[in-house]
């Protein structure tokens, strides 16, 4: 077996993975089913229509769930981690549920500076520090929302995680622009 053949194959065995996993969601939020000994009317009521939606493993919140509470606080009630990763930087700043800002943090504040703040390493030490900064202030579970493609936003979430904060949600707020923008300027030539 030539070398794209076995490369096709792998292709094909991935993505019949994939299609099972969405068959497997698709029947599991299938609401036309009755439980044994209703009737039609009574199916609403069903366990299928109470648990959380679930695509490919990862639950999605729906208007049942925006009232759910974590710990003591309910869903719209959790202070909210904003993460601005950037080419060259990484900045968070932790907001209650209203906007107030609690504290802040990015890779120069921490310590890195010039080309190291673009680094992995940089963007885990953020993240740890902001877990850190929540929970002196009492702050067990917090909302991400992110902004910018940078490609630090994985480091960040696992030093979160290690420093013992609890992610409830994670948003992608990067803004699209949709019109012809100003080219990046030139790199100077030396």
């Amino acid at each position: 077996m030539n070398l794209y053949a076995s490369r096709g194959l792998n292709f094909v065995k991935r993505n019949t993975r994939v299609f099972q996993n969405l068959l497997r969601v698709f029947e599991s939020t299938d609401t036309s089913s009755t439980v044994a000994g209703s009737d039609v009317g009574t199916n609403l009521e069903s366990k299928d229509e109470k648990r959380p939606i679930s695509v490919l493993g990862h639950q999605i919140l729906d208007e049942a769930g925006l009232h759910t509470m974590f710990a003591d606080r309910a869903y719209h009630e959790l202070p909210i981690v904003h993460i601005t990763a950037s080419r060259n930087n990484t900045k968070i700043s932790l907001t209650d549920c209203n906007g107030r800002n609690l504290c802040d943090t990015s890779c120069g504040i921490e310590g890195f500076r010039n080309a190291r703040k673009q680094t992995t390493v940089a963007a885990q030490t953020v993240g740890i520090s902001i877990g850190l900064k929540a929970q002196k202030m009492g702050i067990k579970d917090v909302r991400v929302k992110f902004r910018g493609i940078g490609s630090n936003r994985v480091s960040t979430l696992s030093g979160m995680t290690l420093s013992g904060l609890n992610i409830v949600s994670l948003t992608d707020d990067t803004p699209i622009n949709y019109g012809m923008g100003r080219r990046p300027k030139k790199v100077p030539r030396k």
